[in-house]
C-alpha cells in the first residue's frame, strides 16, 4: 500500500492577526509582538508596583495614548479596568494594582485573509494530494472543517477527517490534521511543563506537539506528531533558541514511546530553524529518524529562498520504503520562483512556506 504524508504551514485560513500579515519578519511586526509578549508577562505579576507598573505604562502609552486607535491589539477588560487615558490625551494612568484587581487579557486584532490566497492554499493542498496532512497555523477546528467542506471540496480534494486541538498560542495559530484515514487516537502535549530556575512552571510548547495515530488498514498504523516550534520573529535570539531547543528535546522524549526501527512514525511541521542549528541538533541526530529533505536539492521551504525550516522526519521503516519527496513551492510569491497563475503578489500567495509531501510503501 502506498501512502502520502505531508505538512503545510497555511498562514491561517480565514482570519489572521493583522500584525502577522506584515511582510516577513518586519521590524514593526517584531516590535509589536515583543511588546505584546512583554505586556502579557508583566500583567501576570501579583503587584504592579515599581518597575513592573512603569513598564506596563510605557507599553500602554506607546499604543493607546492620545485616544488613538491601536490597529494591532487591544486589552480585553472583563471586570474592572486596567488603565484609563488622561482627559487631555497626554498619557495612561494605571488603575489596577496587580493581577487580582482586574480580569482581562491582551488580544491581537484580526482581519480576514485574502479570498484568492485561501483558494491558492486549497490549490497547493490539491497538488500535493496527501493522504495525511499536518496543517500548521490553523485558526481553529471549525475553520479547518469549513475550509475542508467548501474550499477543498471545490478542488475535489476533500478529506474525510479534519481535527484541531486548540493549543497554547493566543493568536489562533494552531496545528491540525487532515486525513483520509480514521484517527485511532489523539494525544495532546499542551500541558507539558518545565520548571524555571525561579521554580515557576512554564508550558514547553508554544502551540502543541499534537500526536495522532492513524489507522491505515490491514492492522497498520501511522503515528504522526504535528509541530510548530518557537519562531525567531521576536524576543531575544538566546531566549528563542533556548525555548526551541527545549521543545525539540521534548519531542525526542515523546518519541521514546515508539520503536523507530519498526513503527511507522512521522514528525512533521514548521520547526522554525535550519538543519545545522543547535536547538534542533538532538532531534535531527536521533537514531533511526531521517530528515527526508536531505534527499532534495534545493531543500528550501521558506520564502527567503535559502532556508529549510519545515520538516518531515521519518522512522526507519518509512525511510527504507520511501518512494518520493516533493517540495511544492508554487504557492509562494517570490522573484524567480515559478508560481500558480493565481499567485500574483505576497497578498494572494497561499503561504510564505512551501508544502512537503512524501510517498512510501507502508
Amino acid at each position: 500500500m502506498k501512502l502520502r504524508v505531508g505538512t503545510f504551514n497555511v498562514n491561517n485560513l480565514f482570519e489572521r492577526p493583522k500584525v502577522m500579515e506584515l511582510e516577513g519578519f518586519s521590524q514593526t511586526g517584531k516590535e509589536v509582538l515583543k511588546d505584546v509578549s512583554d505586556l502579557e508577562a508583566l500583567l501576570e505579576n501579583t503587584s504592579y508596583a515599581g518597575t513592573v507598573g512603569d513598564e506596563i505604562v510605557r507599553i500602554l502609552n506607546k499604543y493607546f495614548h492620545k485616544m488613538s486607535v491601536n490597529p494591532w491589539f487591544r486589552i480585553n477588560e472583563i471586570r474592572e479596568k486596567l488603565y484609563s487615558v488622561k482627559q487631555d490625551g497626554s498619557g495612561i494612568t494605571l488603575k489596577a494594582k496587580g493581577r487580582s484587581s482586574w480580569l482581562g487579557w491582551v488580544e491581537l486584532l484580526k482581519q480576514e485573509t485574502n479570498e484568492i490566497s485561501i483558494q491558492n492554499t486549497a490549490r497547493v493542498i490539491k497538488e500535493i494530494n496527501a493522504d495525511i496532512l499536518c496543517v500548521i497555523e490553523v485558526d481553529d477546528r471549525l475553520a479547518l472543517r469549513r475550509f475542508n467542506d467548501f474550499l477543498l471540496r471545490k478542488e475535489k480534494t476533500q478529506y474525510k477527517h479534519a481535527m484541531v486541538i486548540d493549543g497554547n498560542d493566543p493568536r489562533g495559530i494552531d496545528v491540525g490534521l487532515l486525513t483520509q484515514y480514521p484517527i485511532a487516537t489523539i494525544k495532546t502535549h499542551i500541558d507539558d511543563e518545565y520548571k524555571s530556575t525561579s521554580g515557576r512552571l512554564y508550558k514547553i510548547f508554544s502551540r502543541d506537539c499534537a500526536e495522532y495515530t492513524i489507522d491505515v488498514g490491514g492492522g497498520k498504523f501511522v503515528h504522526i506528531l504535528c509541530n510548530h516550534l518557537k519562531s525567531k520573529g521576536y524576543g531575544s535570539p538566546a531566549s528563542n533558541n533556548a525555548k526551541r531547543k527545549r521543545q525539540a528535546d521534548q519531542i525526542v522524549k515523546i518519541l521514546k514511546s515508539y520503536d523507530l526501527t519498526t513503527d511507522l512514525v512521522v514528525v512533521a511541521g514548521d520547526l522554525n530553524d535550519t538543519p545545522g542549528s543547535e536547538p534542533l541538533k538532538k532531534l535531527l541526530k536521533l537514531k533511526n529518524l531521517t530528515d527526508v529533505l536531505k534527499k532534495v536539492d534545493p531543500n528550501w521551504t521558506y520564502h527567503s529562498g535559502n532556508q529549510q525550516i519545515d520538516y518531515i522526519l521519518v522512522s526507519q521503516p518509512i525511510a527504507d520504503n520511501l518512494l518520493s519527496v516533493t517540495v511544492e513551492r508554487r504557492g509562494i510569491f517570490k522573484k524567480n520562483n515559478p508560481t500558480f497563475p493565481e499567485v500574483t503578489n505576497s497578498v494572494t500567495q497561499a503561504s510564505d512556506h512551501a508544502a512537503i509531501v512524501i510517498e512510501f510503501n507502508a
